[in-house]
């Protein structure tokens, strides 16, 4: 039998409509959160039972609500924020989409005791009937108290697939600590069953706010980010290459004040990093965009946890040059190295600049004198050196350090090609052949000339200058081999330039495990002291590792001494 096409009652479509909005105890939260720090909120307590399925309550000190507006606040399409359909482009508070008391009222009891600033007493306002709520005087302070109890009481399918009381609570406490973030003048407070999780005091500004959120030695790594232009400003702090985590979980964004969640601005903020960052790998961030309301569109989303952005690409690139003016401004600026994006090796680390007795640079010249405060130490393991300075104890992964500053050459412009007293013979097959051919005006870019010598032969008549001792016809095959499985036929230039040249600098740098002389070892360090070095190599490999000063005196408990005679 055909079913026929019928309304559905008013409680059926109220917890439907519910439903979009309110999904565990976090959902309510979120929405309480919205329309507290719409009243001008300087403070933010929230307490729960049970996981949030007995009790949610929110309580701050806006500017409250008179009697008559706590009751229409329970009613379906009531609001205080939009008063047009125009309003809806031009939206400035968090609400609109965050009036749910009445989704809440239709999954649970609700509880609302307000004072506005000019009422002498406040109002209690309980739903749970169709009926318009009774009206009750109440004394309290200013502000709202919203409590919501048994909720989902009668949607059991809904309570029953909640998860643990601890993964609950987890999901509460990150919200809030999205907030928390983006409002450091607000105070924030979180109980679960009389025990308090999160506390979070006013504070002058975001890096203060972090030193509470994150860990305080995080909180130390986190490099501040300000940058604008006409309509658009990009705020906050990101991480040095150095702190990363295996997930996204440490990156927080909010637009006009809006925590929300967005792939575009990751990945804009990750390409700012580049080979900066390993494999698989990700920055802690927590960036805030101010931009003109027309040029987003925050109700896409039921829960407001996406928005669309107007200038898509002009969202991503101010994203990601204002995350990589904060990684170069710590190179100029941190002596230490502790948020660098490239080592600089300025003063005190800045060691003379070294050329042998051809005047040709590293690369060229193995034998380098050690001169200057920079002094190398010696090998460790044959894969690692160690050199010591002012500023403390340096490691560097021979190979890795190598091949990150063959590669920052390599790809330089003035890279140049010196031919060789004899050709290198390459035994090609045909998709090889095709390749190079299509690579010329690329491999010309490096310094690299390589002729037909007849079928399946290939003659390399130069090679760059600073391989001019290293590359043999096995590296430069292997390296191709690299870059043609990485790369579509279809690839642009500049992609398979990158690639080649990591594969060569990879395939031609110091290896782990080679035994150095004492002239090799001065030479890297010295080379590294006149160049800037990636964090990571082209592959993603650290390339030092940096125990400044602090460091040894905390490991050796110089700092807190047992003994002070000692």
């Amino acid at each position: 039998m055909r079913a026929r096409v019928q309304p559905l009652d008013p409680a059926t479509a109220r917890r439907i409509a519910a439903g979009e909005v309110i999904e565990r105890p976090a959902s309510v939260v979120k929405e309480l959160i919205d329309n507290a720090i719409d009243a001008a909120s300087t403070r933010i307590d929230i307490e729960l039972v049970n996981g949030g399925r007995r009790l949610i309550q929110v309580t701050d000190n806006g500017c409250g609500m008179y009697p008559d507006e706590a009751v229409l606040a329970l009613q379906r399409f009531t609001t205080s924020k939009i008063r047009h359909l125009e309003d809806l482009s031009r939206l400035t508070t968090l609400g609109f989409r965050g009036e749910a008391l009445p989704s809440m009222a239709a999954m649970a009891q609700v509880e609302i005791i307000t004072r506005a600033a000019d009422q002498v007493e406040g109002a209690l306002v309980q739903s749970g009937t169709d009926a318009v709520p009774a009206i009750r005087p109440r004394g309290c302070p200013v502000g709202t108290r919203v409590s919501v109890l048994r909720l989902f009481a009668h949607t059991p399918v809904r309570l029953n697939g909640l998860k643990s009381i601890a993964r609950e609570m987890q999901q509460v406490h990150e919200i809030v600590a999205r907030y928390a973030l983006a409002y450091p003048q607000i105070t924030f407070q979180v109980q679960h069953d009389g025990r308090r999780l999160l506390f979070a005091p006013t504070c002058a500004d975001l890096m203060q706010r972090l030193a509470v959120l994150f860990d305080h030695e995080v909180a130390t790594h986190m490099l501040p980010v300000d940058w604008h232009s006409v309509d658009l400003l990009v705020s906050g702090a990101v991480s040095s290459p150095s702190v990363n985590r295996a997930t996204r979980q440490r990156q927080y964004v909010w637009v006009n004040g809006r925590p929300i969640r967005s792939g575009l601005i990751s990945i804009a903020l990750e390409r700012a990093y580049g080979a900066l960052m390993p494999p698989g790998r990700h920055p802690l961030a927590v960036l805030g965009l101010t931009l003109p309301p027309h040029f987003l569109d925050v109700n896409v989303h039921p829960r407001k946890s996406e928005i669309t952005f107007l200038h898509e690409r002009t969202v991503f690139a101010a994203v990601q040059e204002a995350v990589e003016t904060a990684l170069q401004r710590s190179v100029a600026g941190d002596a230490n190295w502790r948020s660098d994006e490239t080592l600089a090796w300025s003063s005190p680390w800045q060691a003379t600049p070294q050329i042998g007795e051809s005047g040709t640079p590293y690369g060229q010249e193995r034998a380098v004198a050690a001169t200057g405060p920079w002094q190398p130490l010696g090998q460790v393991g044959h894969s690692f050196l160690v050199a010591s300075g002012p500023e403390g104890l340096l490691l560097l992964d021979q190979h890795a350090a190598d091949e990150s500053l063959l590669y920052t050459q390599l790809l330089a412009a003035d890279a140049g090609g010196v031919e060789l007293p004899e050709p290198l013979l390459l035994n090609l097959n045909a998709a090889q052949e095709r390749w190079l051919d299509v690579q010329q005006v690329v491999l010309a870019d490096f310094g690299i000339q390589i002729e037909s010598f007849g079928r399946g032969k290939g003659l390399m008549r130069t090679v760059p200058a600073i391989l001019v001792d290293r590359l043999g016809a096995s590296h430069f095959l292997d390296a191709m081999y690299e870059a043609m499985q990485r790369l579509t036929p279809q690839a642009a230039p500049e992609d398979v330039r990158e690639h080649l040249g990591a594969a060569l600098a990879c395939r031609t740098a110091i290896r782990a495990g080679d035994r150095l002389t004492v002239e090799q070892v001065t030479a890297l360090v010295q080379a590294v002291s006149q160049q800037r070095l990636g964090y990571t190599c082209p592959h993603g490999r650290p390339t030092y590792v940096l125990l400044s000063l602090s460091d040894l005196e905390r490991r050796f408990m110089r700092l807190f001494p047992l003994d002070t005679s000692l």
